[in-house]
């Protein structure tokens, strides 16, 4: 370990494993709320939507409901393999090992973001079918297209911010990760 210190001074493998360490522990904080809080959410809509089909008038805010209860269930699922990944971090093992498992795990582009499409489309069609009536147009289709527009500008936008927070919490960990790795194995 030294010689990465000598060589490069910005490779600390103990300033970086506190790094590690400390965005570990919040993301794991992270991802166990938001799970608590879909989990609770999940069934909330479920009833909701049982509760409005049984009620006298039918809606297109029934339909919606059950589209966030099945989200938020999705949604659920995701963040409790987040949280199992996090609980799993392991400081312990071999430094090789645990630098290219902190290198994946802080990868922008993987799987797990691919999957958060399947509820994120599951809450904008939710979303569609809940606040459409709160348009002045009177198709609905027209309305439910235009609340389905609005809500993706605003999910272009949340994962904008969310692309800042990884480039400014996460990818210099992995940039250190795989620099140390480098100087390691080369």
């Amino acid at each position: 370990m030294e010689t990465i210190q000598q060589n490069n001074p910005d490779l600390n493998l103990e300033k970086l494993v506190s790094g590690l360490q400390h965005e570990d522990a919040r993301n794991l904080r992270l991802t166990s709320n938001f799970m608590w809080i879909m989990w609770i959410m999940a069934p909330l809509y479920l009833i909701f939507a049982i509760v409005g089909f049984t009620g006298e008038e039918f809606s297109t805010q029934h339909i919606g409901f059950i589209f966030f209860s099945l989200g938020f269930l999705v949604f659920g699922f995701l963040f409790w393999t987040l949280r199992m990944e996090y609980k799993s971090v392991d400081y312990g093992i071999p430094t090789i090992e645990m630098l290219q498992k902190a290198v994946k795990r802080y990868k922008f582009w993987q799987a797990k973001t691919y999957l958060t499409i399947i509820p994120v489309i599951l809450v904008c069609f939710a979303t569609s079918f809940s606040i459409e009536h709160l348009l002045p147009y009177p198709d609905q289709i027209k309305r439910m297209v235009i609340v389905f527009v609005i809500y993706l500008l605003v999910l272009c936008v949340a994962f904008f911010i969310g692309y800042l927070v990884w480039r400014t919490r996460q990818k210099p960990l992995r940039d250190k990760a795989l620099a140390m790795l480098a100087e390691i194995e080369g």
